[in-house]
């Protein structure tokens, strides 16, 4: 179908993972290149079958540091199940479909347990914060103090680690109840010949 506004949508605030069985909360906005208001137009959320399963309409204030991209907040019903669920975005505007995009989501069951993470940089012993942790569909980011704390599903786990300048190998993990570890990083100059991997 045509695009009778120039409109583009970005779907954004996706979590990860979305528990299989209840409501998530993601944030749609839309843009017309060619200046078309945009304000009160209808977003509509689809999955599988096609049928709408949340939907809501473009507020009139543009989101923080933008001009015109307006936005709306919408709940969305996870799978029942386990499992990678894709969903479409409509932005119905004039009377027809303006503009679509998709996204994806990792769908996991009830997390029954706490993993509590300390990282910090090998040589100096020093808190690393802001570190991107990763188990599976589980992620997590540490604060100032190199500590987050993720809840996660009992299974078998690879655990990953990434900070700007530091690299750590990535390590097998199993969950059977809550569990602290605590781990380090390796800070790696820019001239080291393993800094292309790390970011």
């Amino acid at each position: 179908m045509s695009n009778p506004t120039d409109a583009s949508l970005a779907v954004w605030d996706v979590p990860l993972p979305v528990v299989a069985g209840e409501q998530f909360s993601v944030k749609v906005g839309a843009t017309s290149a060619t200046g078309h208001a945009l304000t009160g137009s209808r977003v509509e959320v689809s999955h599988g079958s096609g049928a709408t399963v949340a939907s809501g309409v473009l507020g009139s204030s543009p989101w923080p540091g933008t001009e015109a991209l307006h936005w709306v907040a919408l709940d969305v019903p996870a799978p029942a199940a386990p499992c990678v669920a894709e969903y479409t975005v409509r932005l119905v505007a004039h009377g027809g479909t303006a503009a679509t995009t998709r996204f994806s989501v990792a769908v996991a069951g009830r997390p029954q347990h706490t993993l509590i993470v300390t990282v910090t940089e090998q040589n100096t012993a020093e808190a690393l914060s802001d570190v991107e942790i990763r188990l599976g569909p589980f992620h997590a980011r540490t604060d100032q103090y190199g500590r987050a704390q993720i809840r996660l599903c009992r299974g078998d786990y690879r655990l990953e680690l990434w900070r700007t300048a530091h690299i750590a190998p990535p390590q097998p993990i199993s969950i059977a109840g809550d569990t602290t570890i605590a781990l380090t990083m390796v800070h790696v100059p820019e001239e080291h010949p393993d800094a292309r991997w790390v970011r």
